[in-house]
């Protein structure tokens, strides 16, 4: 099968390579339609994430056909439109059980050297982590739910409740999402930060941000507080900045929340500890999603609670590959999110 592959930093090749095989009987085998490229694949594609390594077959943000399934699986059939969550878990640790299986241990994430990614023309996923993809939502739409189901979760991690405000400090794919889902959560204002005007202009018109400033700007603790009585209930932390951390701490509320979504690997976060203390200030982490984030992120983007187009900006093959990540990185030619199509 045709694969692109992480040859080394910064380069992709087109590669033939054997397709994946079901091993066991829980396991389904997928005919990649469209793959989405995520900020986790920008590290990797700098040599920066902590275990997506070159050489690797990347891509997570998977929607496909099932093309073969084991003989253990009840719920799908060959021909079924279906999504996938990239998390392969143990099933039987002690977070597996009660539901978290986004911090389980030993589990194995799609696009990886032991899990290989929906950048090739295959991949094998098992039963559990498998989502029938609805009628109404296209491949393309099918690929967007995988950041979509992350900004749900970090919404759920954040406690966020109605009539809340909040500051998303990048509005890339994941922060522009966010938005939507903080929207629909009922927050009273939704404040969103970046350095690029189309990104803020996509959360803004059609995600729900009730206001965007452009960065660098001085003077933008000040313009937010003054948008949202003093500061904000929740920062979330969704660019790979780590002087972000800081505006958070300036901008978030006596006993507010700082969640850290991006992540954050170029250098060691620094910030004085006394305003978190002083504030009673929150520091969340969040790592990826459970199930029943992905169950509602498939409910909020079929009903179209989330308008998961307004971040799709470019559809390329997956012969494109190299280009799709250069525009992932760069952002260049208004670019938010890139699918790459089989």
């Amino acid at each position: 099968m045709k694969a692109a592959l992480l040859e080394r930093v910064g380069r992709m090749a087109m590669v033939d390579v054997e397709r994946p095989v079901i091993a066991q009987p829980d396991e389904i085998l997928i005919r990649t339609k469209t793959v989405g490229v995520c900020g986790s694949e920008i590290h990797a594609f700098h040599g920066t994430h902590p275990y997506r390594k070159a050489p690797v077959i990347l891509g997570h943000e998977a929607a496909g056909e099932v093309f073969a399934v084991g003989k253990a699986v009840k719920k799908f059939q060959v021909g079924d439109r279906v999504i996938v969550d990239p998390q392969w878990t143990c099933g039987k640790c002690a977070y597996c059980l009660r539901g978290d299986i986004n911090v389980c241990p030993s589990k194995r994430v799609l696009g990886t050297a032991n899990w290989q990614g929906a950048f090739g023309e295959y991949f094998v996923a098992p039963e559990e982590a498998v989502f029938h993809l609805p009628s109404n939502l296209s491949y393309a739409q099918g690929s967007l739910i995988e950041p979509l189901t992350v900004g749900v979760h970090v919404a759920r991690r954040a406690n966020l409740q109605a009539g809340e405000s909040v500051a998303i400090l990048g509005a890339g794919a994941i922060g522009g999402l966010l938005s939507g889902v903080c929207h629909t959560q009922g927050a009273q204002t939704v404040i969103a930060a970046d350095i690029k005007q189309h990104c803020l202009d996509a959360a803004r018109e059609r995600l729900g941000a009730t206001h965007d400033f452009l960065l660098p700007d001085v003077q933008v603790a000040e313009k937010i507080k003054r948008v949202s009585d003093g500061g904000v209930d929740v920062v979330f932390i969704t660019a790979d900045d780590g002087s972000l951390v800081n505006l958070g701490i300036e901008i978030a509320k006596r006993r507010g929340r700082i969640v850290l979504v991006a992540l954050l690997t170029e250098a060691p976060l620094q910030f004085v500890a006394y305003p978190i203390i002083s504030k009673e200030l929150q520091i969340v982490g969040s790592l990826m999603s459970s199930p029943a984030d992905v169950e509602k992120a498939i409910d909020l983007a079929a009903s179209n609670q989330v308008d998961v187009e307004a971040i799709a900006t470019h559809r390329l093959p997956i012969e494109q590959a190299q280009r799709g990540m250069e525009l992932a990185l760069t952002k260049d030619d208004q670019a938010i999110k890139v699918i790459l199509g089989f």
